[in-house]
């Protein structure tokens, strides 16, 4: 039985890393229609819809509860917001492999956060991981390698730019979940960081963006369903139940693994270049965040409570949960 429960948990996982990966394509083309604020907002309040229907058909309550929700809504506008909003606007500039790569360097800016916020103190491997993250970033913001490199254009320093400030702002929002105290459930946090971040891009939306036909609407059918419903709300349920029988260690270093499905899956669907720098980049990001997950898993703390099984999600809340959204 623990050998079954085991192998659907390693199932679910690479369902979600499959999922978050091709979805930056998916995104990438919805790009060509909608503007990126506005699809964000859509994205958002979709995936709210998609998790409050499913939990209240289950015949479970969605509650906003008494202690912890501007802690809650400031996670939401930071992670969700800021994060996603201006990682999608600044994909418009990039190729979706570059993006990818570039977003899910958060574990490298949260270790740095909490060095200087927190007075973290840091191991040789870390200071080694963090700087060849940034070794890698900074190869991804040139056009070439070596001294015949050509410039990068205003267009590229823009989208690094705001990608790098979105991969900040989610690790922000991870540094202060991790100080949040809350007796939200994890769904209703979820579904309640969803709504008020996608109303506050909506409204962002309605007065930096052109303005939508309404009409166009169902040129992106397939990619509201596909946020909504399956980026959203099956992956959620999913990484949830990964989570409750998967090492969070585990769990958390898997991730580095989606944007390397977003750059392959852009080679092979979209034919974006893979260049030889695109790969060196890589390398260098997925060698340092995983070491910076590995560190800071290696000192665990002795008053961690024990795992749930994923049917006591609701009532144990388990911290581990957090991770989702710090990877989304």
């Amino acid at each position: 039985m623990v050998r079954k429960t085991s192998a659907s948990a390693a199932l679910c996982l690479i369902f979600v890393i499959l999922i978050w990966g091709m979805n930056w394509l998916v995104i990438k083309d919805a790009l060509q229609i909608a503007p990126p604020l506005f699809f964000t907002g859509l994205r958002l309040l979709g995936g709210a819809v998609a998790i409050a229907v499913a939990r209240l058909a289950l015949g479970y309550q969605l509650r906003i509860g008494d202690r912890g929700r501007l802690n809650l809504l400031a996670v939401g506008m930071l992670q969700m917001a800021c994060g996603l909003g201006l990682s999608l606007v600044g994909l418009q500039y990039l190729d979706v492999g570059r993006s990818a790569l570039i977003f899910y360097t958060m574990p490298l800016w949260l270790a740095i956060i909490e060095w200087v916020l927190d007075g973290r103190r840091q191991t040789g491997f870390e200071l080694a991981a963090i700087g060849s993250g940034l070794g890698g970033i900074m190869l991804l913001s040139a056009n070439g390698l070596g001294p015949m490199a050509a410039a990068m254009t205003f267009d590229n320093a823009e989208g690094v730019a705001l990608l790098l400030i979105a991969a900040i702002c989610w690790a922000l929002g991870t540094w202060l979940a991790n100080r949040a105290h809350s007796d939200i459930d994890v769904w209703s946090r979820t579904t309640f960081q969803l709504a008020a971040a996608g109303m506050a891009v909506m409204t962002a939306s309605a007065v930096l963006e052109p303005h939508f036909e309404v009409k166009r609407l169902s040129a992106l059918a397939f990619p509201i369903a596909f946020n909504c419903i399956v980026a959203t709300g099956l992956a959620f349920v999913a990484w949830y139940y990964a989570l409750a029988s998967i090492p969070a260690r585990i769990a958390s270093q898997s991730l580095v693994l989606i944007p390397v499905v977003a750059l392959i899956s852009a080679l092979i669907l979209q034919g974006e270049e893979l260049a030889l720098r695109t790969v060196l980049a890589c390398l260098l990001i997925i060698m340092g965040v995983t070491v910076v997950i590995w560190q800071r898993e290696e000192r665990p703390s002795r008053n961690k409570p024990a795992r749930a099984p994923f049917s006591q999600i609701d009532e144990a809340d388990k911290p581990q949960a957090s991770v989702s959204r710090r990877s989304l």
